[in-house]
């Protein structure tokens, strides 16, 4: 990644070892709301090799551990393993736009059979795909930015997800608006300060090192400013919370059969199918925000990402839309009730002359200036469904009938490679009288009344 460090204006409170706001460009803002579009799983993975310490993620570090721990011979398919530990972002060409791109995953890339068009019309994401021939799916394709987007990208000049070019002001729990006198002194009325006097300038540079720790403390403080650029908390976030799962329309009913430690009420361990963990797993693909939405449902829980979620500025701009995960990312039996973008299908052409020495398709034939002979559709492939496998059966990330063990804290292993016997002896039960099964069931709650019973529940199975 080519470092672009951004210059910042701080105004500090040396006192209380506080930054009071920061004036930014509009490229850093760009940077800012685009951390809102990385998976969780990519989050982990870039934290990972910045090496934040402490790493405060809770859950989701223990779930992409999981999944990197488990071999492939426990997914449907190799690419299960690898769109869970690569996470795709709807997000990612507006990204590569941007001044500074933190998110080092692989571009998305298109593959069709090496016998297309004469053996199956379909095409993958995935390399590791195996068409109805059986042949992997290693042949390439192009397909333009504006035709995967299905709309215009706009020029290098705009801005990302802002498209004002004034500065803006960035509060210490991250709400961001337009720079303006007014507002300066408005933010500064409210925390207390009558002048300038107990405030001092800093001007410093940010680059690749400073996002990726502003972003690891969007997890470990309620003020990730001063926590970055000045290495303390002002008010530390409480060392717990809970993540709730809001309700909402649809959704599949999982049993899950939990053991507790009677004497402390305690989940010790859960026992679930492979449904439950395709849901748990599917976390991992959510963008911040989404997760941020489903999972926080009253907003109590990192709160300074829901500040910069509902900053106004991100308004006028054309990337801002609703977040979405890939098609692939849905699964037949799932709990949360996730957003997903709706399969595209894409069309190869035949014009007079010879075929083009690289081959690509085109999203919309009727846009194209000059009108082919003919085309021929290309429709997507699941990249977790085996070409082998009928339409009626259900389909997921982990393989069909597997059983698997979850930990109090999230740590998902399949009961084929783990030891029942050597789980119980870790749990530390003196007792063995002390340990009750419950079956439980989770599902999306249709009826607020049922709500609170569903979210208990949830949190207990996500618990950071």
């Amino acid at each position: 990644m080519e470092e672009t460090p951004f210059s910042l204006r701080l105004l500090v409170d040396e006192k209380r070892n506080k930054v009071v706001l920061a004036e930014a460009c509009r490229d850093f803002v760009d940077v800012l709301f685009s951390l809102l579009t990385l998976p969780m799983g990519t989050i982990v993975r870039l934290l990972q090799k910045h090496k934040q310490q402490p790493m405060r993620l809770g859950c989701f570090n223990n779930i992409y551990k999981s999944v990197s721990d488990m071999t492939i011979d426990d997914f449907e398919t190799e690419a299960c393993r690898t769109m869970l530990l690569y996470p795709r972002s709807i997000k990612e060409i507006h990204c590569r736009r941007l001044k500074l791109n933190i998110d080092d995953t692989e571009a998305t890339k298109f593959f069709t059979c090496p016998l297309f068009p004469r053996s199956c019309k379909k095409y993958s994401n995935f390399n590791t795909s195996r068409c109805s021939c059986g042949d992997l799916m290693t042949r390439e394709f192009q397909v333009s930015e504006e035709d995967q987007l299905g709309s215009p990208i706009g020029n290098n000049d705009d801005g990302v997800f802002v498209s004002c070019r004034s500065s803006y002001i960035v509060t210490d729990d991250l709400r961001v608006t337009l720079s303006s006198l007014g507002v300066i002194s408005k933010e500064l009325n409210l925390l207390g300060y009558a002048d300038f006097d107990d405030v001092k300038e800093i001007l410093l540079d940010a680059g690749i090192k400073e996002v990726l720790t502003l972003l690891g403390n969007f997890f470990a403080s309620d003020f990730p400013l001063s926590r970055t650029f000045l290495g303390k908390d002002f008010l530390k976030r409480p060392s717990t919370h809970t993540l709730e799962v809001g309700c909402g329309k649809g959704g599949h009913e999982c049993n899950v059969k939990i053991f507790v430690r009677k004497s402390d009420k305690k989940i010790i361990y859960a026992e679930c199918s492979e449904d439950f963990i395709d849901s748990l797993l599917g976390i991992l693909a959510l963008p911040l925000e989404l997760a941020w939405s489903l999972l926080s449902n009253n907003g109590s829980v990192l709160g300074c990402v829901g500040n910069l979620c509902r900053s106004e500025c991100r308004e006028a701009s054309s990337a801002s839309t609703p977040l979405e995960v890939p098609y692939y990312y849905t699964c037949s039996k799932q709990v949360l009730d996730i957003p997903s973008q709706p399969t595209v299908v894409y069309f190869k052409l035949y014009t007079l002359g010879p075929a083009p020495p690289v081959l690509s398709f085109v999203r919309n034939v009727k846009n194209l200036k000059s009108k082919p002979l003919r085309s021929l559709g290309v429709i997507p492939m699941d990249p977790k469904v085996k070409s082998e496998t009928p339409s009626k059966y259900s389909f997921g990330f982990v393989k069909r009938d597997m059983r698997f063990i979850v930990s109090d804290d999230m740590v998902i292993t399949p009961m084929s490679s783990s030891s029942t016997i050597g789980l119980f002896m870790k749990s530390k039960i003196n007792n063995t009288s002390d340990l009750e099964e419950q079956e439980i069931s989770i599902s999306k709650a249709e009826k607020p009344e049922n709500r609170t019973d569903i979210n208990d529940r949830i949190k207990a199975m996500l618990r950071k």
